[in-house]
């Protein structure tokens, strides 16, 4: 067993959790990481890409396909490239390095060179970036901490905050799949200092949210879809029914058949990165008369005079988080929520009606993408 202390890496937390000025649209510079496949391995990461792009806030400086070989035999890029068309926007990508690092303060450097430009694009859009970024990763935390062990100085100096969708915060071992992807690049990141915003998956056990210190929901797939433009109608039929085509293009601006569609709508989804995103983009949970929620930002909320109908749904709480054992996919935590000095800080869901809220305004980001 491998004991580690966090205790020269625990920052002040007025240093890692500075206040940040929202800008207006595209001014928040953001990262994106996320293990999207097509046909896909879980069509989560579609809703997660849609709501990425839903938000006119983020200036999108790079987007890195995680998974390395695995995107090769199921390309990301062509869901990626489909949301582009749709959506006029478009941003750097790459994929990301092909195995798990072999140990915390791997570079990953030794792997072949056809999956090393997800690294360089995380370093490289730093570099460029005229003031920090917002990282989040929805998969596997592999190709963030290799760029971290490349350039630590770069790393720390230019992520504003790394929220990243990962773990359990409800016991000591972490089982969760997106740790089991890459458990030493996990480790890493823990211990890093830098200012992480945890999302962990789940609180309590598989499918859990005991305490509220997991970000998981659950939709009924036509709840949310039933609302969206005609194209990306088609984009998730094209994705969840994993249909293939020579002009992937092509095919979502076709009208798709109705037994197709009706197969998907009732469909339960899991989801865990939705905060993530809303979050890093700056918006907020009103209430509207009608009973609807809808993620705003402050200032749309004072023109839609919604100031007074704020809801706090989740919050991000001051934790201390230590790794206590790191054997191999073993990893251990102890996690302290009432800490004297915290490293990081933790999603907290504090309403009841987080899954209707987060439904409701997956629904209304949704309804505004695609020409």
């Amino acid at each position: 067993m491998r004991s580690v202390i966090l205790t020269a890496l625990l920052l002040p937390v007025a240093m890692a959790f500075g206040a940040v000025s929202w800008g207006a649209e595209g001014e928040v510079p953001i990262i994106y990481s996320t293990d999207l496949y097509h046909p896909h391995g879980d069509p989560d990461d579609h809703f997660d890409l849609a709501t990425l792009f839903s938000l006119g806030e983020f200036d999108i400086r790079g987007i890195v396909l995680d998974g390395g070989e695995r995107q090769k035999k199921a390309p990301g890029k062509i869901p990626l490239e489909q949301m582009f068309h749709l959506t006029g926007r478009t941003a750097p990508y790459a994929i990301g390095l092909e195995k798990p690092l072999s140990s915390p303060e791997d570079t990953g450097e030794k792997q072949p060179a056809e999956f090393q430009k997800g690294v360089e694009l995380i370093l490289d859009a730093l570099r460029k970036s005229p003031k920090k970024v917002m990282v989040v990763t929805t998969g596997s935390l592999r190709d963030v901490a290799a760029a971290l062990n490349r350039d630590p100085e770069l790393v720390r100096s230019k992520v504003e905050r790394l929220y990243m969708a990962i773990g359990n915060a409800g016991g000591a071992e972490q089982f969760e799949h997106n740790v089991k992807l890459d458990p030493q690049s996990y480790v890493r990141i823990m211990q890093s200092g830098l200012p992480i915003y945890w999302c962990p998956c789940f609180d309590g056990g598989l499918w859990k949210r005991e305490h509220g210190y997991a970000t998981y929901w659950r939709f009924a797939q036509g709840d949310v879809l039933g609302s969206v433009k005609e194209p990306l109608k088609n984009w998730f039929v094209f994705a969840l029914m994993r249909l293939q085509s020579d002009d992937p293009i092509a095919a979502i601006t076709q009208p798709m058949q109705g037994d197709q569609w009706m197969q998907i709508w009732p469909t339960a989804r899991n989801m865990w990165s939705t905060v993530a995103l809303l979050d890093a983009a700056g918006r907020q949970i009103y209430q509207r008369p009608n009973g609807a929620f809808v993620p705003l930002s402050p200032q749309d909320a004072t023109a839609q005079k919604l100031t007074d109908r704020k809801v706090e749904v989740y919050r991000f709480d001051p934790v201390a988080v230590t790794v206590v054992s790191n054997e191999g996919s073993k990893i251990c935590l102890k996690i302290d929520l009432k800490p004297q000095q915290a490293n990081m800080k933790i999603s907290h869901v504090v309403d009841p009606r987080y899954d209707q809220i987060m439904t409701d305004c997956l629904k209304s980001l949704l309804s505004g993408v695609g020409k």
